[in-house]
């Protein structure tokens, strides 16, 4: 019996209708994503389900959350910490509460759009529910190559999904889209958790890849972006072993690899932390530390410099190839 099979009338009339308060009648679905079991009452497109079973590793809830109050455009955003639990609040959009590790609360505004609080669900939430956790994501997307993943790291805007799609149309497989959750392996090693095989591309990136967008479901936020089915390797057993990480910074000049060693690797990768100001906020930032000092001494770290824009996406695809084999 599927967990997904609970029905009501209110269930059936539109995406969110489902997000009732939670009670012992509350249709809910089990949902699999970076190697959890996610308990929702939110119907979240795209994210794989997973037969009844035991207890999940996270539940979504669906309540009344009367802070924090946003002011400013749609979209705006604010978020607050306080005795270890994030609360954040979006404009137009809902108000979301994290606790513990294994619990995010939900309070969607009447006339929000599903993709929208699916958005920031997906995003913020869970990277709050990762650092509660004592796990330390970056902000990366993710392949692989002969059978080891390699990550791209940047800040939003950076080009990361549109290199990963880049790289997975020239044999790549998918692991991950912009946030890269690491595993601890044998040998002090690190693998990637896989997330949702889909990337968040706008039409400027479809542009770069001739892919005209159409049909494309929305990504939800206000950036114009869509989500863009990808093709994943069926890799039987652990997460695929990390093998590099390269950092994505703007610059003149040919494009270029420059190595990072010691310290330099360890800040850079602190810097790259998913959703850092939580890290700070929650007191986490020495643990944050020795996990990057961890990946730094265990991985190739590495600048990948280039002009900003798509014109050297060939190039770039390239130099990755012949980087993630220079260990």
């Amino acid at each position: 019996m599927s967990a997904c099979s609970i029905q009501t009338p209110e269930a059936s009339n539109s995406p969110l209708s489902s997000t009732v308060p939670a009670t012992d009648r509350t249709p809910t679905c089990d949902f699999s994503i970076y190697g959890m079991r996610v308990r929702s009452p939110l119907r979240l497109s795209g994210w794989p389900t997973l037969p009844e079973g035991p207890a999940p590793d996270i539940t979504i809830v669906r309540e009344a959350i009367p802070t924090p109050v946003v002011e400013g455009a749609p979209h705006s955003a604010r978020s607050l910490v306080e005795d270890g639990e994030v609360r954040v609040g979006v404009r137009g959009v809902a108000r979301y509460r994290a606790t513990g590790g294994t619990v995010i609360h939900v309070d969607p505004e009447p006339s929000a759009r599903p993709e929208d609080v699916q958005l920031y669900l997906t995003g913020a939430m869970m990277g709050a529910i990762f650092h509660q956790r004592g796990v330390f994501p970056l902000h990366a997307s993710c392949v692989v190559m002969e059978g080891q993943a390699v990550a791209l790291a940047g800040p939003s805007g950076a080009g990361k999904s549109t290199l990963m799609v880049a790289l997975v149309r020239h044999g790549a497989g998918f692991v991950s889209d912009d946030i890269c959750v690491l595993s601890p392996l044998a040998g002090a090693r690190f693998g990637v958790l896989p997330s949702l095989a889909r990337a968040k591309l706008d039409l400027a990136s479809l542009a770069s890849l001739n892919h005209g967008g159409q049909d494309l479901e929305s990504a939800g936020g206000d950036r114009g972006k869509f989500h863009v089915p990808v093709r994943t390797l069926d890799v039987p057993g652990e997460p695929p072993p990390l093998n590099a990480i390269f950092l994505l910074r703007d610059g003149e000049g040919d494009p270029r690899i420059e190595r990072l060693q010691g310290l330099e690797a360890v800040a850079a990768l602190v810097e790259e932390t998913y959703f850092l100001r939580y890290v700070v906020a929650l007191g986490l930032a020495a643990p944050c530390f020795r996990h990057a000092g961890a990946v730094a001494r265990k991985v190739r770290v590495a600048r990948l410099v280039r002009p900003r824009g798509f014109d050297h996406l060939p190039l770039l695809v390239d130099l990755i190839g012949t980087g993630a084999r220079q260990v």
